[in-house]
């Protein structure tokens, strides 16, 4: 992990041809955006401003070929426009992002490639006024493409896959796929095990709904997964609720009181929990590894970020609003 200074640094411009960064008023639309990492496997997280903007930053990621380390990336929706950081941070794939207090936390991912990717356990806290990145206690486990959500200030890790790498040493798992989900307190820094969930969500999507973590789609192994399971804290229990539409991995976030979900194969859906129904929804024209919701004039979207096309790898899947 690479931990640079405080500064901003060079301003990306607005992609060619928008001559506003005013946002969509028609309904179940996606909108083209300045375009902004062409990584892949990176996570984002959203937090104000001094300003009160809400801003969008990504972190970690990969350049398709292995190469990590590159610096957190800002979008403000109020200016269309992105910056990049000074700190960098060399994961990607992680367990997603939840912000608790004034930081964004991150956990696991891979790190490396040696044959196949490396696993991390690493917990870091990304303190986005300071632009600083601080080490936490670890993950129990080497855990990577999984998800995370924040309830009454504390941060559930659900990993969706475990390191054999050196089994049966502490951290490491007897197989690859698993179903540990895990709580973090940033008072004592400290992990605690809580019920595993009842399935296999490996590359998942999820979120919080009035106290309650979403966890939906994914793999088991190299099978593709719909379930929704949902963990209630007060109870340490999961249910299981209506399966998503499209089986497999997915990216998701919580949007006017439901879950939206967007399929690798780009199918979007909605989920409503107050009548555990899924209904189909606009889906943006780029697979990205990404999405988070933004509140901009009181009025809430979705940002879908990150992923590349072209030989190399190298042209951007250009940032995509929607509005609901």
């Amino acid at each position: 992990m690479h931990v640079r200074g405080e500064s901003d640094s060079a301003r990306v411009g607005s992609a060619p041809g928008l001559a506003s960064p005013a946002f969509a008023s028609v309904s179940n639309t996606w909108t083209a955006k300045a375009p902004g990492s062409a990584l892949s496997g990176l996570a984002a997280g959203v937090a104000p401003n001094s300003a009160g903007q809400e801003i969008l930053y990504t972190l970690g990621g990969t350049d398709g070929f292995g190469g990590s380390g590159f610096p957190v990336g800002a979008y403000n929706p109020a200016t269309d426009t992105w910056t990049r950081k000074e700190s960098r941070i060399g994961v990607w794939n992680s367990n997603g992002v939840g912000k608790l207090g004034n930081k964004l936390y991150f956990s696991g991912g891979y790190n490396g490639i040696d044959v196949l990717p490396v696993f991390t356990n690493q917990l870091w806290a990304y303190d986005y006024g300071k632009d600083r990145l601080s080490r936490k206690a670890d993950l129990p486990i080497f855990g990577a493409e999984g998800v995370s959500g924040v309830i009454n200030g504390r941060l559930y890790v659900l990993p969706g896959a475990c390191s054999g790498d050196l089994y049966p040493r502490p951290g490491y798992c007897v197989e690859e796929r698993t179903r540990r989900f895990y709580q973090y307190d940033p008072a004592s820094n400290a992990w605690v095990t809580r019920r595993q969930a009842p399935h296999f969500h490996r590359s998942g999507a999820g979120g919080v709904i009035n106290g309650k973590f979403y966890v939906v789609g994914g793999l088991n192994d190299f099978q593709a997964v719909a379930d929704l399971d949902v963990y209630d804290p007060a109870k340490n229990t999961w249910r299981t609720l209506a399966p998503l539409p499209a089986a497999g991995p997915a990216i998701g976030a919580v949007l006017q009181g439901g879950l939206f979900v967007i399929s690798n194969d780009l199918r979007a859906y909605f989920y409503n929990p107050k009548t555990n129904r899924w209904a189909t929804r606009a889906a943006p024209q780029w697979a990205h590894p990404a999405v988070a919701r933004v509140m901009r004039g009181g009025r809430p979207y979705l940002l879908a970020v990150g992923g590349n096309h072209g030989p190399e790898f190298e042209i951007p899947n250009g940032t995509e609003l929607y509005t609901p």
